[in-house]
């Protein structure tokens, strides 16, 4: 699969829309796009720096060595705390449609907790405390005709997009008038708000950013002209990968998030994209995850997950390292 968090796409959206001050870090035998990311403690100014995308390779005593040597680099500006490595070599993937035992998730969490185990003894790196992705994707093969998507979406899921077929919505890209009240709409019903909401300033540069450009768009379902779910989405090469959207709870029985998405599907496909990267979902077998009900809607839409190795943290200054640490647990409480 592609690799979004090292794409062109991703580096322009972070430091032309975003304008986040980022660095390029010599890895493992390539360049690797990373963002750099300020923190203040008082009279204390550190950062750390964020790679995301990362390719682990299978020699030990080589990754041992690059370890060694990045962090002898990095530590000597003195004010770094950490560098933040998300690991996308994938763990397992598997159907979603497919049955499953009832051994399946427990197992799937004995791998990945004995996975972390490995790496932070092996590498000498510790399971990041402040996850920057999600350490599973769910990816749809839009190559498939209609009637095959929906068969391969469970039950559940097939019987609300035929339901909804039965309501007066209506499926299309939105005008920048309707931009507003998608964000106003989507702030309101975020929930735990487990990922941050920019403000409207940065997510309308993104929008016009990616539209102009021909890199992303907005899609709604509306009716009578209000929406009632919408996705922000990109593309990048064959791909369209969904970042984030919202469904109105004042309209949750006409279920138009499985309408949107389908018809999304369906668009993309006649437009000759080959993947929809729905993107991150909780780790099969963590129901305590933040992201578990998100990521129970996207399986439910079919496609295949693919568990990765997730976020580590290669700690710089161990001081610092242990204070934010400490300072997240409180002001994540």
């Amino acid at each position: 699969m592609y690799n979004l968090y090292q794409s062109q796409l991703r580096k322009d959206i972070q430091t032309i829309v975003y304008e986040k001050p980022s660095l390029t870090v010599r890895l493992f035998g390539k360049d690797y796009f990373a963002i750099r990311k300020p923190k203040s403690f008082g009279p204390i100014k550190a950062d750390w720096i964020q790679i995301m995308g990362v390719e682990l390779p299978t020699d030990r005593d080589y990754v041992l060595a690059e370890l060694k040597r990045i962090k002898k680099e990095l530590s000597k500006e003195g004010r770094h705390i950490m560098l933040q490595l998300w690991i996308i070599n994938e763990m397992i993937s598997f159907e979603n449609v497919s049955h499953r035992s009832d051994t399946f998730s427990p197992d799937m969490r004995e791998m990945r907790l004995n996975l972390q185990k490995f790496i932070c003894k092996n590498y000498g790196l510790k399971v990041a405390f402040r996850e920057n992705m999600p350490n599973s994707n769910i990816i749809i093969d839009l190559s498939k005709p209609d009637d095959q998507l929906l068969m391969e979406m469970n039950p559940s899921a097939r019987q609300r997009i035929k339901k909804a077929f039965g309501k007066k919505i209506e499926f299309g890209m939105a005008p920048p008038d309707l931009y507003k009240s998608f964000y106003d709409k989507r702030q309101e019903t975020s929930g735990n708000k487990w990922f941050n909401i920019i403000p409207y300033e940065q997510f309308e540069t993104l929008l016009r950013y990616i539209t102009q450009k021909g890199r992303g768009n907005l899609f709604v379902a509306t009716i009578g002209g209000e929406i009632v779910s919408g996705n922000v989405c990109l593309y990048d090469e064959r791909n369209i990968i969904y970042l984030y959207g919202f469904s109105d709870r004042k309209f949750g029985n006409i279920w138009s998030h499985h309408f949107l998405k389908y018809k999304m599907f369906s668009r993309a496909r006649d437009n000759g994209f080959l993947y929809c990267d729905l993107m991150g979902g909780a780790p099969t077998g963590f129901p305590e995850h933040p992201l578990s009900s998100v990521s129970e809607f996207k399986e439910s839409l079919g496609g295949i997950k693919i568990e990765q190795y997730g976020s580590y943290d290669l700690v710089l200054n161990p001081v610092l390292y242990n204070f934010f640490k400490v300072y997240h647990k409180i002001r994540k409480k």
